[in-house]
């Protein structure tokens, strides 16, 4: 069967669909002829802010590595961790001249002053973990944050450390015997001497 007429309506559509056509594939290539001018004029600007970005990055990864390194050798006894203030040079080698204060406690007649060697020992302690910069409110704090393997004679300063409050909060009523207390002593100086603070 044959169509003897003309179908206005279809020839609209057809024009219509032609019309949208162009004027979907005009606005794509302006799009993409815009991205490209503006991918052009900011090539400059971005090339610089890389170069600049990739810098910074560069500098932190070498500034980590120092940190770490740094980090590995105080806590391997290579770097000096205490003060400078609280050490002298002597011909014998560094020495700590509150170290000197407890020595002369140590070896006194007087069971008063071998308790004060301990507690003496014990500010020497807390002051080293302080240069460590291990934070708390008291030394049982600041050892509690300490990694077994940063630190080899954390036992002892512990051990130390427990006698120590027992001296303090006993007083006198503690018995400390001249052998209980050297051992005592001694701990604190395995301790200081792991880290060159004696």
């Amino acid at each position: 069967m044959q169509i003897n007429f003309l179908n206005p309506e279809y020839l609209f559509k057809k024009v219509y669909d032609a019309i949208n056509a162009a004027t979907l594939l005009s606005l794509l290539i302006f799009f993409l002829e815009w991205l490209r001018d503006f991918a052009d004029r900011i090539s400059g600007i971005s090339t610089g802010m890389s170069l600049v970005l990739l810098t910074g990055i560069g500098y932190s990864i070498i500034r980590i590595r120092q940190i770490r390194a740094r980090e590995v050798a105080a806590f391997a006894g290579l770097v000096e961790i205490a003060p400078v203030s609280l050490r002298e040079t002597g011909a014998e080698g560094p020495r700590n001249p509150k170290w000197e204060k407890v020595q002369e406690h140590i070896n006194s007649v007087n069971a008063g002053d071998w308790r004060l060697a301990i507690l003496e020992a014990d500010i020497m302690l807390d002051e080293l973990l302080d240069a460590m910069k291990y934070r708390g409110e008291s030394i049982g704090e600041k050892l509690k944050k300490i990694e077994p393997s940063d630190f080899t004679t954390l036992n002892l300063a512990w051990e130390a450390h427990k006698i120590r409050n027992q001296v303090a909060h006993e007083g006198s009523e503690f018995l400390l015997s001249d052998r209980e207390a050297r051992r005592v002593v001694n701990l604190y100086e395995e301790v200081f001497k792991e880290f060159q603070y004696i």
